[in-house]
């Protein structure tokens, strides 16, 4: 699963996501009153503890991985190699101001002073400033105090250097565009002294822009970057200059520190023995716990699958598996088996999906979008192709975010599909059986009349999808349309737009290796649009090459995929705001190098976005956001697919965590490398 370029900062469980919900770790009869999800994860609330600090020992936390990270460049991999496991990898090296404390994500302080982030006030003059005190006793790696000017000289190399994806969502200056329009956003950050800065917008920010802003975008180190983005800024490229650069090297405001990597093979971190937080008491959905790092270094070892992965846990060379998708279910047998392992299953914050490259036909017609959607029968390809692991979705807010979560609304939508009844096919005529004569045949007047009857299931989605892709230009060869005879679908052929062939597609997925489920999934949506008369092919890819094709243009700045299928781990739950950052048309990918690969630029979407930056209370921004939810389900940039609880397994007997239960899990916390401890 992909993840968001950067959605904000945990207080050591550092990494793109926050979670809204615990789930119940397997076998746990104890943990408190529990619920079950439409996904099929036990929810719980968990009752008050608190856990002991482990003890600082010569302790090297091993981890395994199944992709290779790709960076140590901090820069980087915040934009255009963000990817989780390179989250796994630097996420736990940066400070913010502010932090969410997991697991029940309140807002606190990281480098500010105050967990109190204030608000923003009016200066007079069109423009609104929040002013910060920082600590005092914050610091670098190397031991430089952490300041103001770090603040700034981050903020201003995003504007200078023109920096994209998720150091836009952070750092969100406004621009003047060649038609004189004025952007919202940022337009001064500046230290007042070393330990206080002051953000000033030009317009009200709301709670999506602050705190849950600049508030927890990640802070680099001035004296360690100056030169080298000096350097970049000379250059003809300087965002690209600048994101090739090393990073070795690069002080940490974390718990843990960069320290090397070998392509193919391994990473190592080791422990910030002088961090800042080492030994503050954090109290969190219940749980009380010790800030660290308790251990001496990480090891993120590379393997090939899961199930050579399984046997080094089993055979203790590892303590903890990363997976963003979780361990299959076919594994937890070997884990649950082994007095040294615990399992531990969580609801996730994400989804995985289907977009379109909507700068190219047919997938820019919208005809082309909505059949498909009718085609995709998500609940079947859920509960019998994928064996009930996963659950079909309709709306990108996950259930288990409660506090976000509109079920009517999003009931709503999946009876659309659903819930098809039509009484015509897609020619206009009516649904009818052959009439009671002999000869079989339909209304022939010397034997009666045929039986009108009302179509659904899957007759129902083909006769929409052939009646959508009709009212929007395509059309077939005579007798080469689909129908759908004997409960079966007899597939067209020869589709075209506005007279001309459609030509071959291509979708591309993760392959089997690294997500079976979106590999499979891809295969059945191929066979999907062959049956409504395209050529389409599945690819099943490598998951970094897949990445490369969505999100890096050709030599031509041009993105050519037609189709894929990818995955969101979320944003903070408390405050999410990633439908700017995935759907905003300003963060087009080819615009500002964003995360919006489909290239939706909706207008009244666009404007929703910014009310929603605008909004200074949960229930006006949560109306928003399904007014936006709305025109995504419309438009369908993406189609979604569906999600799974995660699986994930550790070594109890080398290694032990203050909580386990926590949305998305573990691993999603980048493995708890900040408070991850040696089993007593």
């Amino acid at each position: 699963m992909s993840t968001p370029k950067f959605s904000g900062r945990w207080r050591l469980v550092i990494a793109l996501v926050v979670f809204a919900m615990v789930a119940v770790a397997c076998g746990d009869d104890d943990a408190g009153d529990t619920t079950t999800t439409a996904g099929g994860a036990t929810t719980t609330v968990a009752a008050p503890t608190t856990t002991e600090a482990p003890p600082d020992v010569e302790f090297t936390y091993r981890t395994g991985i199944f992709q290779d990270t790709t960076t140590d460049n901090y820069w980087a991999y915040v934009d255009p190699a963000s990817t989780v496991w390179n989250a796994y990898l630097l996420g736990a090296t940066k400070p913010a101001l502010f932090a969410n404390n997991a697991p029940g994500f309140e807002l606190s302080n990281d480098t500010a002073a105050s967990p109190d982030p204030g608000v923003a006030t009016d200066n007079g003059d069109g423009t609104f400033s929040v002013t910060v005190a920082m600590r005092d006793d914050a610091t670098w790696s190397d031991g430089t105090p952490i300041s103001a000017g770090d603040v700034v000289f981050t903020a201003e190399t995003v504007r200078d250097l023109v920096l994209g994806g998720g150091w836009v969502d952070s750092y969100r200056w406004s621009l003047t565009a060649e038609d004189g329009t004025v952007s919202n956003g940022l337009t001064a950050v500046e230290a007042v002294d070393d330990k206080t800065v002051t953000f000033t917008w030009n317009f009200l920010p709301g709670l999506a822009v602050w705190p849950y802003g600049p508030g927890v975008g990640p802070i680099m180190a001035e004296h360690f970057w100056g030169p080298v983005v000096a350097a970049a800024a000379d250059s003809e490229e300087p965002s690209a200059a600048l994101y090739a650069a090393s990073g070795a090297g690069d002080p940490s405001g974390g718990p843990m520190i960069f320290d090397s990597r070998e392509a193919g093979a391994f990473a190592h971190t080791v422990a910030n023995t002088d961090y800042f937080d080492k030994g503050r008491e954090i109290t969190s959905g219940g749980v009380t716990y010790t800030v660290g790092p308790f251990i001496s270094d990480q090891i993120y070892s590379l393997y090939a699958d899961q199930s050579a992965a399984v046997l080094a846990l089993k055979a203790g060379e590892v303590d903890f598996l990363y997976n963003p998708l979780g361990l299959q279910r076919g594994l937890q047998d070997q884990i649950t088996s082994d007095p040294n392992l615990t399992a531990v299953v969580n609801a996730t914050n994400g989804f995985r999906y289907m977009a379109f490259n909507l700068r190219k036909e047919p997938m820019s017609n919208q005809g082309f979008r909505d059949a498909l959607a009718f085609m995709i029968n998500k609940e079947y390809v859920a509960t019998s192709v994928l064996q009930g692991v996963a659950f079909p979705l309709y709306a990108t807010v996950p259930e288990g975010n409660s506090a976000w979560y509109d079920e009517a609304i999003a009931d709503e939508f999946a009876a659309e599909i659903t819930g098809l009844e039509l009484d015509t096919r897609h020619d206009g005529t009516p649904f009818a059986t052959p009439d009671p004569g002999a000869d079989g045949e339909l209304g022939t007047a010397d034997d009666g009349e045929a039986v009108p009857y009302t179509a659904t299931g899957n007759e129902a989605r083909l006769h929409a999808a052939v009646t959508a892709l009709k009212a929007n230009g395509f059309t077939y060869p005579e007798g080469q349309e689909p129908d759908f005879v004997d409960n079966a679908i007899v597939p067209g052929s020869g589709i075209m737009l506005n007279g001309e062939t459609v030509q071959h597609l291509e979708i591309l997925a993760p392959g089997p290796g690294y997500d079976p489920l979106r590999a499979t999934y891809s295969l059945i949506i191929a066979q999907s649009l062959n049956d409504l008369g395209f050529d389409v092919d599945a690819f099943p890819t490598d998951f970094n090459v897949l990445v490369q094709k969505v999100y890096v243009p050709d030599e031509n700045g041009e993105l050519l995929f037609d189709m894929f299928l990818l995955g969101w781990s979320l944003g903070n739950p408390a405050f999410p705001t990633y439908h700017e950052s995935f759907f905003a048309g300003k963060n087009d990918v080819l615009v500002n190098d964003g995360n919006n690969a489909p290239g939706f630029n909706d207008p009244d979407f666009n404007a929703l976005v910014e009310l929603f930056n605008q909004a200074t209370t949960q229930a006006d921004a949560k109306e928003i956001m399904w007014d936006m939810e709305q025109i995504l389900f419309e438009k369908k940039p993406y189609i979604l697919l569906f999600d799974t609880g995660i699986l994930e397994a550790y070594r109890s007997a080398s290694v032990s965590f203050p909580f386990t239960e926590t949305l998305s899990g573990i691993q999603l916390g980048n493995g708890f490398s900040g408070l991850v401890g040696a089993a007593s």
